[in-house]
């Protein structure tokens, strides 16, 4: 029998399945906050959450696992995995560039004017 080479524990996978079942089936967000209260929340963090949701898709859409995006960056798939569930809310750029190069991507920041 050959030893598993999953990076990941099961305890570790225990955790993100009980937080997933507890999630199931309450609101987003979006349904919580009317447009303006959402607005006042916290702008960063609701920023910080699209942009990465846009570097998870990257990912799923590539076929990478997080094990893979770990292995490429030297980070722990578990400080991933927090980084995609939004638990971990304020992650370095260095973090941020790792995982966005690790996926084939590239951080831009830019400034935008209020219309």
């Amino acid at each position: 029998m050959s030893k598993s080479t999953d990076p990941v524990s099961p305890e570790v996978r225990n955790r993100a399945k009980t937080a997933r079942e507890q999630l199931k089936g309450h609101p987003s967000i979006d349904r919580l906050l009317t447009p303006d209260e959402l607005a006042e929340a916290s702008p960063f963090y609701l920023t910080l959450r699209t942009f990465v949701g846009e570097l998870r898709a990257v990912r799923q859409e590539s076929g990478l696992t997080l094990a893979e995006v770990a292995s490429r960056t030297g980070l722990a798939v578990e400080t991933l995995s927090r980084l995609e569930t939004g638990a971990l809310v304020n992650p370095t750029w260095q973090t941020l560039g790792k995982y966005a190069a690790a996926v084939g991507c590239r951080i831009r920041l830019q400034v935008e004017r209020p219309e």
